[in-house]
């Protein structure tokens, strides 16, 4: 995994804990433990894969990072800080350096939108974050069209709404929206799961010029290893919110030591080591 050598994120011994319903008036409520003791630390410019089946953990962790739960118990540290100690309006402020993209570019996008509210969204956000800052209309489109540009996109494009767009060319909007801000992380979860497998490879490639051009980081949470294999330079495999197994890709694909890793890559259609 990631060294110690220019940590930028610092997941500490996370635990998360949901409460179930009442079976009836008097009962008890039950707990479900969605992670225990989860640690790792992400470098910056690498790429972490968390893979795992559904119910694994994967999402809410990705939750987590993202500051959008608070743990049960333990720390996620972004750049030494400490996100669910930070008051509301710094955490807004913070927010600016990690951004995520979502499974489902059709449900991620507001229909009622224009593509210039939606990727220019996060710039809104930290604005009202009480930072001080302030951007004029003509510089929120000046951002908005680079955004749009760097994922492959035109200036035209920004007065259209999603639904005069493919599956891929919305998961590029997305990637845009999280970009417009200059982050140094992206939490991508499932980025490419709902999409035909030939556009599939055309985001993951843009997916990994971004990460050059830009030194990003990403914590890409996916059920597809070969994806992740593709993505990640370390891996951490989660099976009931518990890790069973992490490394470099290389470790994990050529060498998995648990059981459960070796029957998620025998999965995988053509594998050989």
């Amino acid at each position: 995994m990631s060294t110690d050598l220019q940590v930028l994120l610092d997941v500490q011994h996370v635990s998360q804990q949901y409460a179930l319903p009442k079976s009836s008036l008097f009962a008890k409520a039950g707990n479900i433990q969605a992670l225990i003791d989860v640690s790792f630390k992400l470098a910056t410019g690498k790429s972490l894969g968390i893979v795992g089946e559904s119910g694994s953990g994967k999402s809410t962790l990705a939750r987590l990072v993202m500051a959008l739960e608070k743990p049960t118990q333990g720390q996620v540290l972004f750049k030494g800080q400490d996100l669910n100690a930070l008051p509301a309006n710094k955490l807004r402020e913070a927010r600016s350096d990690f951004q995520m993209v979502f499974q489902d570019p059709y449900g991620s996008l507001d229909p009622r939108q224009t593509i210039l509210r939606i990727v220019s969204e996060p710039l809104h956000s930290t604005l009202h974050s009480g930072s001080g800052q302030s951007l004029s209309a003509l510089d929120l489109k000046d951002r908005a069209t680079s955004a749009l540009s760097e994922v492959g996109l035109r200036a035209s494009d920004l007065n259209k709404y999603p639904h005069e767009f493919s599956g891929g060319q919305r998961q590029r909007i997305a990637i845009a929206r999280a970009l417009i801000t200059r982050p140094s992380l992206i939490v991508a979860d499932e980025p490419v799961s709902a999409l035909d497998v030939s556009v599939q490879a055309q985001v993951l490639n843009l997916l990994m010029d971004l990460q050059d051009r830009f030194g990003l980081s990403y914590l890409f949470v996916s059920h597809d290893l070969a994806v992740v294999n593709l993505m990640c330079d370390d891996v951490m495999v989660l099976q009931h919110g518990q890790v069973v197994e992490a490394g470099t890709a290389e470790d994990i694909f050529q060498h998995a030591q648990h059981a459960y890793t070796q029957a998620l890559l025998a999965a995988i259609p053509g594998y050989s080591k």
